[in-house]
């Protein structure tokens, strides 16, 4: 019964000892390998021989946390040495705060060694850890994994500090070397081969800097693989980063497939070449930052002739390196390209096409038959006929927008409306009717002809006859004469008298 006496004993002295001390002057977070939510107030190479004590704070409650040992002394080893479901005290200390501490006997071992600390199922960061030097021998120096991933150098300098740590505590004649590759996927695309790196030894720091204009590496993404070696060759783990050199913008080509003849419009500028109003235009952008693996953020928009700037939309976004473009109006447009890399250069580039506008085309139809251009046609006696211009063409963005003006004689007499009011043809017969047809550039197109309206009876019989009294008297003597003679036709011829003879005597 006396071991386990001593033993809770002992640990009890511990616990209370370690409670004295000022935990929040000891207490050190490593933000490069420990949970912000748990804190060691021990440092890394804590040493241990026999009994392991450490403890620390937490903000969780740490009723479902884990530990474990390993054992990484030797090259890509991790082997498991130790573990627990629990820590050995949790108490609270404040709100939201927890006091925890952990005796684990280590006697036996003999390594260099990581102890970790899971939170649990419901804590979403990476288990706190502290690199220890258990037993006496079989200790190498340790270098902790780098803070970020990768790390950019477009100028200047970069300097990038990793935690060293040795059975010594002291850096004092230890190396640095390393082995790069270019990896733009984090895989090398050629074995890694030695590279003499620029480093200094600060403190319990390695410092290794990169200078842009000095480095004797073209522009890429770079994989390193750093190992420290102390004054007694004992090599260190192998932490692994990546160097994102990029010292000059991508350079992008914008081109387009726009037509580059005005002659095809019909337009009089044939000095401006252009393509026509309501044409597709693809605009399309080659992009290259000199090294694979580069990514480019691409930003379009587009200016009209009247100086509107807009951005596409998502129908008209053939693919992230190209747009389409169709013109609603005649004039310059340009297309304006953003380019942002990866490394943050920004470059602006443009392309221009000039739009000229389609003619419209005059077409007219009477109750269905084609009227052409200076033709002669006769209207209906009746009012039921219908002009109509709707067939008359032009750009599908302009073609709703036409404006139509009917002439009679070179007077206007309707304004708009693509059918002509048969009431407004007041006048009778030949008259010269034209249909004038513009679009929203000015742009015009005419068809001419000529019509003759119908006469009615009255003012035919009037024209015929002259329309006076004169003739009217005359064709009421005539009308006379002729009764007169067809009566004296069919009367019978009058009796003879008789012939008396005298008696002779």
């Amino acid at each position: 019964m006396k071991g386990p006496i001593c033993k809770s004993a002992l640990l009890a002295v511990l616990i209370l000892t370690m409670a004295m001390l000022p935990t929040a002057a000891l207490a050190k977070q490593h933000t490069d390998h420990r949970s912000p939510s748990l804190v060691f107030t021990q440092e890394d190479g804590m040493k241990a021989n026999e009994t392991l004590f450490v403890n620390g704070t937490s903000s969780r409650s740490l009723q479902s946390a884990t530990w474990m040992i390993a054992n990484i002394t030797m090259f890509d080893q991790y082997d498991l040495v130790a573990q627990g479901d629990y820590l050995s005290s949790v108490t609270p200390s404040g709100e939201n705060r927890w006091s925890w501490s952990l005796v684990v006997n280590v006697s036996g071992l003999d390594c260099t060694c990581e102890l970790k600390i899971d939170l649990g199922p419901d804590d979403k960061g990476e288990p706190s850890s502290l690199y220890l030097y258990l037993g006496d021998t079989n200790h190498r120096p340790v270098l902790s994994p780098s803070v970020e991933p990768i790390y950019l150098l477009t100028d200047g300098s970069l300097t990038i500090d990793f935690e060293a740590l040795t059975p010594t505590l002291s850096l004092e004649d230890s190396v640095a070397s390393a082995f790069i590759c270019e990896a733009p996927n984090a895989v090398c695309l050629v074995p890694s081969m030695p590279y003499s790196l620029n480093f200094s030894l600060v403190g319990s720091m390695v410092q290794v800097v990169f200078n842009a204009s000095t480095i004797e590496l073209p522009d890429g993404f770079w994989k390193f693989e750093l190992e420290l070696e102390d004054k007694l060759l004992r090599p260190s783990n192998t932490v692994i980063f990546t160097l994102h050199l990029d010292r000059q913008a991508p350079d992008v080509t914008l081109s387009n497939n726009g037509v580059n003849d005005a002659s095809l419009a019909g337009s009089t500028e044939s000095a401006q070449p252009g393509i026509l109003e309501g044409t597709e235009v693809l605009f399309s952008a080659e992009i290259s930052d000199g090294y694979p693996g580069d990514s480019e953020v691409l930003t379009w928009s587009k200016e009209s002739p009247r100086g509107v700037q807009s951005t596409f939309s998502d129908t008209e976004l053939v693919t992230s390196s190209s747009v389409s473009l169709r013109p609603t109006e005649s004039g310059e447009w340009t297309v304006i390209l953003l380019v942002r890399d990866s490394a943050g250069h920004l470059v602006r580039t443009t392309s221009s096409v000039f739009v000229v506008n389609t003619v419209p085309t005059a077409a007219l139809t009477l109750d269905g038959l084609t009227i052409e251009d200076g033709a002669q046609i006769t209207l209906p006696n009746s009012n039921d006929w219908v002009l109509n211009a709707s067939q008359s063409q032009d750009t599908s963005n302009d073609v709703d927008s036409l404006a139509f003006r009917w002439y009679v004689n070179d007077v206007i007499i309707q304004s708009g409306g693509k059918v002509l009011d048969p009431s407004s043809l007041t006048a009778s017969g030949e008259q010269t009717v034209r249909l004038v047809v513009s679009d929203d550039d000015g742009a015009e197109s005419s068809l001419t002809f000529t019509m003759k309206a119908p006469q009615d009876e009255v003012s035919g019989s009037e024209g015929m006859l002259g329309g006076n009294a004169f003739t009217l008297a005359l064709l009421v003597v005539l009308t006379l004469s002729l009764f007169l003679l067809a009566r004296m036709g069919s009367t019978p011829p009058p009796e003879a008298l008789p012939k008396w003879q005298r008696k002779e005597p």
